[in-house]
């Protein structure tokens, strides 16, 4: 023998090389993509806050996420759908996924339909609540039911490892937004432009992972799919805690400051949102990376700690180095995000974005527990989000107080969840590993 490898382990370190390489390529795809659309997102923000000035630019930041929180269930079922999507896939079942297609889009469709007619009927009530024109509210309507259908039709080319399909929806929608809100902009359409504008970037996604997905099943024969309402409720749990502490913690606030703040208050305190968002953005892969990870070595019955440790690790250098650019740079990223008439929101920028690491921080350690299914954090999860919105909503003199609130109440979901998974650390039953 000379030592060598076997021709079958030869083939099998081949095969294990190979997929890893495809791995890479897939999620350096997926990353690029993510990068355009949220480059995009931002230089749409940087377009409408200096062409529709501090007042209306709050306006279209609160409407912008009032939208993106009644997308709620979105979040919710992408995890499932994905899941579902991956199994069939598995099985080489095109004419389940057909059918899973079908259902998954005429569900979120008719979901969407009426999101439409709820913000039709209580216009004049959600017009008033956020201080904007009636007209305004049924657009944010439109707005979250097509995000609200684009995210169940990317879950489906997400479970079925669709990554160009699914990365070039996110570039189409990031691109079709700048050039949307830039053009309607030009010619003085103010706030209808960049709502409607807005909402253009996710419609021309929509059409185009639509037709995607009916290119690669219509001519696959429809098979019919009993669900399992029962398992579906439970692998969605700790997703959808997570998902609406996430999208609660990061927007609800905004929503709050527009009713209860005057107009040029509420358009400062957007800029700094938009401002801190940019760390919750920047560390947003730790969690992907996280999970499979974490649920790769669970599965095996190995330790978890150093993959969670690496993460957190890698989360904080990149959460102080943009403390540190906030603190000693603060004025000049507004200047750069939003222009010169936002400076007042500068005090607020560094504490913002303290909040937003918290919350990134939560988001890691709840992935962490989903991975080796540890879902005691979920009630003390939401106790911590809804508390810390009541707290806004009852506590709010200045918007300085509002942005010490998000840090305590960030804060607090940290330690919630951390003390939750030590808790159920010696009590997580490990899956046995094969005979």
């Amino acid at each position: 023998m000379n030592g060598g490898l076997s021709p079958p382990s030869v083939l099998l370190d081949g095969f294990e090389r190979l997929r890893a390489s495809v791995m890479l390529k897939q999620s350096a795809l997926v990353f690029t993509a993510a990068m355009v659309l949220n480059v995009c997102g931002f230089l749409v923000h940087a377009i409408a806050s200096r062409q529709l000035g501090v007042a209306t630019y709050g306006a279209f930041y609160a409407l912008n996420s009032a939208a993106v929180i009644a997308a709620l269930p979105a979040g919710f079922m992408a995890p499932v759908v994905a899941q579902l999507a991956a199994e069939f896939r598995a099985l080489h079942d095109d004419g389940h996924l057909r059918s899973l297609t079908k259902s998954v889009a005429f569900g979120f469709a008719v979901l969407g339909l009426l999101y439409l007619l709820v913000s039709l009927l209580g216009a004049a009530a959600f017009s008033n609540f956020l201080r904007v024109p009636v007209w305004s509210v049924p657009l944010a309507g439109l707005f979250a039911a097509i995000v609200l259908c684009l995210g169940a039709l990317r879950a489906l080319a997400q479970g079925t490892q669709d990554f160009l399909g699914y990365s070039v929806s996110n570039a189409v929608e990031g691109i079709g937004k700048v050039i949307a809100v830039a053009v309607l902009l030009s010619i003085g359409l103010r706030l209808f432009g960049a709502i409607f504008g807005f909402l253009l970037g996710p419609v021309c996604a929509l059409i185009y992972i639509g037709r995607r997905l009916v290119q690669r099943y219509s001519r696959a024969q429809p098979h019919s799919i009993r669900y399992d309402w029962r398992r579906i409720v439970k692998a969605g749990a700790g997703a959808a805690a997570a998902t609406i502490t996430m999208t609660l913690m990061g927007t609800a606030d905004v929503v709050l400051v527009k009713h209860f703040f005057d107009a040029h208050d509420a358009g400062l305190y957007a800029a700094a949102s938009l401002g801190g968002k940019i760390l919750l953005y920047l560390v947003g892969f730790v969690p992907t990376v996280l999970l499979p990870q974490a649920a790769d070595r669970h599965a095996r019955g190995a330790r978890t700690r150093e993959v969670l440790v690496a993460s957190l690790l890698m989360l904080a250098v990149i959460a102080l180095g943009g403390l540190f650019v906030f603190y000693f740079f603060g004025i000049d990223v507004l200047h750069a995000l939003v222009g010169h008439a936002y400076d007042a929101a500068a005090p607020l920028l560094v504490t913002y974005g303290a909040a937003m690491i918290l919350l990134a921080l939560t988001n890691a350690l709840t992935f962490y527990g989903i991975a080796t299914h540890r879902l005691g954090f979920t009630v003390p999860l939401l106790v911590c989000t809804f508390a810390t919105l009541g707290a806004i909503a009852a506590i709010h003199p200045t918007l300085t107080t509002v942005v010490e609130i998000m840090v305590l109440g960030n804060l607090a979901a940290v330690v919630a969840v951390a003390m939750s998974l030590i808790g159920q650390r010696h009590h997580t039953a490990r899956p046995q590993a094969a005979a």
